[in-house]
């Protein structure tokens, strides 16, 4: 890590965004017997046939994604972490997978192991290298978001993925739920009218805790490998398991973090894909500009150009302690904690719509009362792991229309991951950018060139690194 800054105060606050799966511990990939001397006999356990699954990052939310695979049906046949306790927490949980530190050699090892895909839950600057490693060997592939540490790395993994034609999703699991359908369904329903604005926020922050002092790496952690692409910079202490994500080498702080789900909704609801979205104008503001550590707070928005003359539709972001203006007037004005209630508002032409994970509201209450419009409904998801690996099930049985049938694929999420990481970029760049969603282009040439040195060798996203691995 770089030395010239110094000073940070970060505060360490870790977002518990999902509620943990349950736990199964049970091998995978070969028949088990269980014996239980209270119970009678011994049984046997079938195999699991699902598809074969290996998992590159098994701590945290790749133990949570283990849970969710098994419990899903997958064959998970193949661990891969740099740490040592998180390959043998890994190995605990499913005793017959293949156990690697090196996620090069696990993809080389795709046809021993007869792969059927790959599910990455590393830090986010080690996102998009096995993402980009699983596509050009042709494999399905899912990646937690950001799906990428870059706007250009976003690119090229959606250049890569419509090559693949393999079925892909991003880490975005609340897009499975049915509150978020609901939403969606009345937003374009129109139960508030037509929309002109969301916001959107989270009271937590990735920043301002102790960022020091750099020391050895422990003795459990291969952290050259941690490292990736990124460079050779010293082990900042506490960096793991979660403390990476206040760094730009590494993370991209509480937008990067939070963003992919609560703007998720209103990219759903307002439709908003590359053809809708056009050239979008970017603004952020953060408390400072620091190339080393992530911003103590964000305030970001995207105005989006309609047609007929009409004002610009309007998406907000407001993280650690910021808030929407919105929320605060009819808080006040409703005496409602709307703000703590609730994660985002939607503002129509006859109302406003409140939402977070779980629940909505429509104010005011004259408007809720009306008769509920005549909507298409959405049909729940049969879960966000399973979707995915339902497409891949279809996908080998020769089914083309597969490959994008995951509601989180990379050609609808891409879209998603860089709203977001063009917000971190307008931050860092201090002043207005223009993206352009449909060209996949900044106006201008990226406004930051400097932040992002190239990978290490052999660590870029170009078919002659990745298919040196593949092949090596």
């Amino acid at each position: 890590m770089r030395t010239d800054t110094t000073r940070r105060q970060f505060l360490a606050v870790v977002p518990a965004v999902l509620a943990a799966p349950t736990l199964l511990g049970a091998a995978v990939g070969c028949a088990t017997k269980q014996t239980d001397a209270a119970k009678g006999p011994a049984v046997i356990k079938p195999e699991p046939t699902g598809p074969r699954i290996a998992i590159i990052g098994c701590a945290g939310r790749g133990g949570e994604n283990l849970g969710d695979l098994l419990g899903a049906g997958a064959s998970v046949v193949a661990l891969c972490d740099v740490e040592a306790g998180a390959r043998e927490s890994g190995s605990k949980r499913v005793a017959s997978a293949a156990v690697y530190t090196d996620l090069r050699q696990l993809l080389r090892d795709r046809r021993k192991l007869k792969l059927d895909g790959v599910l990455v839950s590393t830090p986010d600057h080690t996102h998009a290298f096995p993402t980009a490693l699983a596509l050009r060997a042709g494999l399905a592939a899912y990646c937690e978001k950001p799906l990428t540490h870059t706007v250009e790395e976003s690119r090229r993994i959606l250049d890569l993925a419509r090559a693949a034609g393999t079925p892909t999703q991003m880490g975005t699991q609340i897009h499975a739920t049915d509150n978020y359908r609901r939403v969606v369904e009345l937003i374009q329903g129109g139960a508030i009218g037509r929309p002109t604005s969301c916001d959107c926020w989270i009271n937590k922050g990735w920043c301002c805790g102790p960022t020091g002092p750099v020391t050895e790496p422990p003795k459990t952690l291969d952290y050259d490998l941690w490292l990736g692409p990124a460079q050779e910079d010293p082990y900042i202490a506490n960096i793991q398991p979660s403390n990476w994500r206040k760094y730009w080498d590494y993370g991209t702080g509480t937008l990067g973090d939070m963003g992919c789900h609560m703007l998720d909704l209103p990219v759903w609801a307002l439709g908003l894909d590359r053809a809708r979205l056009g050239k979008v104008e970017v603004f952020a503001t953060v408390d400072k500009v620091d190339s080393v550590g992530c911003p103590e707070w964000t305030e970001a928005s995207w105005a989006i150009p309609q047609a007929n003359g009409l004002d610009p539709l309007v998406l907000r972001w407001f993280d650690n302690g910021r808030k929407s203006p919105i929320a605060e007037e009819l808080g006040a004005k409703d005496k409602i904690d709307y703000h703590g209630r609730f994660t985002m508002v939607f503002q129509g032409t006859k109302g406003w719509l409140w939402a977070n994970y779980g629940e909505y509201l429509i104010t005011p209450g004259a408007l809720a009362a009306e008769p509920a419009p005549v909507v298409t409904k959405i049909a729940s998801s049969p879960g966000h792991h399973r979707e995915w690996l339902d497409a891949i099930t279809a996908w080998r049985s020769g089914d083309s229309t597969a490959t994008n049938r995951p509601m989180c694929a990379f050609g609808r999420s891409t879209v998603l991951n860089e709203i977001v990481l063009t917000g971190t970029v307008a931050g860092r760049a201090q002043r207005p950018i223009s993206y352009d969603f449909a060209k996949r282009s900044f106006d201008g040439g990226n406004p930051i060139p400097h932040w992002h040195p190239a990978p290490r060798a052999g660590w870029s996203l170009e078919n002659a690194d990745l298919d040196s691995v593949l092949s090596g």
